[in-house]
């Protein structure tokens, strides 16, 4: 049994769910800890109805009654880097530490267009769409019994939307809150968060898990929450054992009156796949990976072939690309000609089939930008390769290099990232380009991606929103916090800017349209085909809803046991 859920955007001020297992650099993992226990308090009322968004989380129509207790077992590829949300990326942290944090609000985690209350219980928007006011209900605390106050909040964005200030490291943070202009609190339960331009996806990117309140406290006294796991969610830790484990309890003074329904969560380090799978299959986990790690093709047919009384596969957008980046700071990576050549040469079909799920698709995620039918038919999407190679060949010669040149191809090290360098790498010789396959762990490649040391970089990519804002801003705009290669259009920026500041959708469209013509022309980068992720959960795992990304169901305090 196959539950589809790629589910369409909204546009205009709410748009489309998102996010993908993100490929994220190593920290150093936390030791092993015992989070504190907060002074227990009769939980608070749930939250308010919201004023320009829908209230609270969908029910899933099952046509049973939630039960609480339980412990749900997951397993994960690899541990969390660390507990600080506003740091990480990767999908560890997303499966883990999403249960412990919130942020203002929330994707709902069964309708995923819709915006619903987390952290704020109602909000509204000026009537020129520069100013959010939030308010927010009283008696929430922190999991270490300290109260959660409107400058968590502020300081919180602060110190994402300007990570060099702060002295720290904020990937996500920085781009999602690129509109945001500051963060004021009006009173002790309310804050205003004014952009710079009225903004088409702000009020989406604040709702994407990364955007995290974290507490001021700790904060202000050790400067990160690398090593400390504090905050208001469903579930706070109860234990971490690099390498081998992670475990959340409920939290009982949960502001959201009856949630979490389980009683905790329990992930299991498990770097080996076919070890991962068969944990799965024995029972022991009842929920796979999600992302780059989660269930191969073969795997799902598997659960679907003899595990259908047992077990569901879910498919999902994971909004993540498998790319090829050039440094355009070294020759001939500077002259498009070059380019073209190479996003002529990659045959995304073979790529498609080492992951064994995926989508020829434009520079944006659904549904925005180019469908996979229209993509298909584009020099270098197309099939046979014939003409594509012939071309690719003729441009070279053009560029002045008639018979290939020699240079060198990243790739991150692992089952998920080297079968794909490895494709590269071939179909580049066919047009006499010798690429020389170098793998590297994740910190060596995010240090060479620093230091702007390499020629290309096979590499695949996730988004949190899936909206063309972080898209844009992340890769093509200069100076963006993913634009690793420096690639610089003065055009493209100008038309970066003006659709991030035009609300009207069909207008926004045109823009959009624009900027993938141009995009296409230049070849920022070569994007070989978006992935489909599949998560293996057992029929027991009831209210679990897939899709788009992550962040509308990376957190389980609606997911209960039936047993």
């Amino acid at each position: 049994m196959v539950a589809r859920s790629i589910v369409p955007a909204l546009t205009a001020v709410l748009v489309t769910s998102s996010f993908l297992a993100a490929c994220a650099p190593p920290a150093s993992a936390p030791a092993p800890t015992t989070a504190p226990s907060a002074p227990a308090t009769a939980p608070s009322k749930p939250a308010a109805k919201a004023t320009t968004a829908a209230p609270a989380p969908t029910p899933r129509p099952t046509g049973e009654q939630p039960r609480h207790g339980g412990i749900i077992t997951r397993a994960l590829a690899r541990d969390v880097a660390s507990f600080d949300l506003q740091r990480e990326q990767g999908s560890d942290a997303s499966q883990t530490i999403f249960n412990v944090y919130q942020g203002l609000v929330r994707l709902d985690p069964v309708e995923h267009q819709k915006i619903v209350p987390e952290l704020a219980e109602k909000w509204e928007v000026s009537p020129d769409g520069k100013v959010y006011t939030f308010g927010f209900q009283k008696g929430i605390k922190w999991h270490d019994g300290k109260p959660f106050t409107v400058e968590d909040v502020k300081y919180s964005l602060e110190r994402m939307q300007n990570p060099k200030a702060f002295k720290t490291i904020s990937p996500r943070g920085e781009s999602l809150l690129a509109a945001m202009g500051n963060a004021q609190t009006a009173d002790e339960d309310t804050i205003k968060v004014t952009t710079k331009y009225p903004s088409a996806s702000f009020l989406f990117n604040l709702a994407s898990g990364w955007i995290a309140i974290e507490p001021k406290h700790i904060l202000v006294a050790k400067g990160d929450m690398r090593r400390d796991s504090v905050g208001t969610g469903p579930f706070k830790l109860k234990q971490f054992n690099p390498n081998i484990s992670l475990e959340l309890a409920k939290y009982a003074d949960y502001h959201i009156k009856g949630l979490p329904y389980l009683d905790g969560i329990q992930f299991y380090t498990i770097t080996d796949g076919a070890t991962r799978f068969a944990a799965f299959r024995t029972g022991r986990v009842k929920m796979t990976h999600v992302g780059a790690t989660g269930l191969t093709a073969m795997e799902a047919e598997i659960v679907q072939r003899e595990m259908a009384d047992k077990a569901v596969v879910y498919e999902h957008d994971r909004l993540s690309r498998s790319t090829i980046t050039f440094n355009f700071h070294r020759k001939p990576w500077d002259d498009v000609r070059v380019r073209k050549a190479v996003d002529l040469a990659i045959d995304r079909q073979a790529a498609i089939k080492i992951q064994g799920k995926g989508l020829l698709g434009s520079i944006y995620a659904a549904p925005w930008g180019m469908q996979p039918t229209e993509v298909a038919k584009l020099p270098g999407y197309r099939q046979p390769k014939d003409s594509d190679i012939a071309e690719a060949r003729k441009l070279l010669v053009e560029a002045g290099v008639p018979t290939g040149f020699t240079t060198t191809l990243l790739s991150r090290s692992g089952t998920v990232y080297e079968p794909f360098g490895v494709v590269y790498k071939d179909q580049l010789a066919k047009i006499g380009i010798q690429a020389e396959l170098v793998i590297v762990d994740p910190t060596t490649l995010y240090e060479r991606f620093e230091r702007r040391s390499f020629d290309l970089v096979s590499m695949s990519w996730a988004e949190a929103t899936g909206d063309p804002d972080e898209t844009l801003f992340a890769y093509y705009a200069t100076g963006g916090s993913r634009n690793y290669g420096d690639f610089s259009n003065k055009e493209i920026d100008e038309l970066i800017e003006r659709q991030a500041r035009t609300m009207d959708k069909k207008a926004r469209e045109a823009i959009l349209a624009e900027i993938e013509r141009r995009s296409m022309e230049q070849v920022p980068m070569v994007i070989s085909f978006k992935s489909i992720g599949q998560v293996g959960a057992w029929k027991e795992v009831r209210n679990f809803s897939v899709g788009s990304g992550i962040h509308a169901w990376g957190k389980l305090d609606h997911v209960w046991l039936a047993k």
